[in-house]
């Protein structure tokens, strides 16, 4: 029986990316998905565009669990996003994130242990750096930039913002004594990761997709 990684995640690990010739999302055609296959490797990818812990937790509850598998937890980018309107329209109180810091730490620990209860192995997976400039940019389309920009301060406040939770989710695996699969690194080690994202700063484009699909790969081969 080929070895089952389940994954819950968000767009990234769905392999989305945007296009700008066409001006729209698509998923890229070589994902890491081929590589595990290559592998040996049977995956369930169960992560879903916008996907949060809460999403997360949804679906852990429902899928079928196989044990002696593994489950890759790559979260953090939405629980971290701000409802940028309500930002537009009032930049002058605190937002806070569509999941609150501590309630993700405490989330992704108690996902962490219903894995463990299930027989499967644990992995946290690292959540993708923002290119700032891109991201505020972005995100501020159709709305009041100046305002949006008015709260973050900089632009490079939104990255240290989405940083915390990476923090987190290491955090949290260390205080687990769970597995970590450090794909935020990956990116931070190119000479500019920004070389690896797409017009909207937060996915990855095809450089990005294949050195995803590497850096699983290399992980996969040291850890079977």
């Amino acid at each position: 029986m080929a070895k089952l990684i389940t994954v819950l995640g968000d767009s990234i690990a769905r392999g989305l990316m945007y296009d700008s010739a066409s001006s729209r999302y698509t998923v890229y055609p070589d994902t890491y998905a081929s590589r595990l296959k290559s592998l040996g490797y049977s995956l369930k990818n169960l992560a879903r565009v916008g996907g949060t812990i809460d999403n997360a937790l949804e679906m852990f509850g429902k899928c079928e669990k196989q044990p002696g598998g593994r489950l890759a937890i790559e979260l953090g980018g939405n629980d971290s996003d701000l409802n940028w309107k309500e930002v537009a329209e009032d930049p002058d109180v605190y937002h806070e994130a569509k999941i609150p810091l501590k309630e993700f730490g405490e989330k992704l620990r108690r996902l962490i242990s219903l894995a463990r209860a299930s027989e499967l192995k644990p992995i946290v997976v690292t959540p993708l750096p923002v290119v700032a400039e891109r991201y505020v940019k972005w995100i501020s389309r159709g709305l009041d930039a100046e305002k949006i920009l008015r709260y973050l301060g900089s632009c490079e406040y939104i990255y240290r913002w989405q940083e915390r939770y990476a923090l987190e989710a290491l955090k949290t695996a260390l205080a687990t004594d769970t597995e970590v699969f450090d794909l935020r690194s990956q990116f931070l080690y190119q000479r500019d990761f920004a070389d690896f994202m797409c017009e909207d700063g937060i996915h990855p484009n095809p450089a990005g997709h294949a050195l995803i699909s590497q850096a699983v790969g290399s992980f996969a081969v040291s850890h079977a």
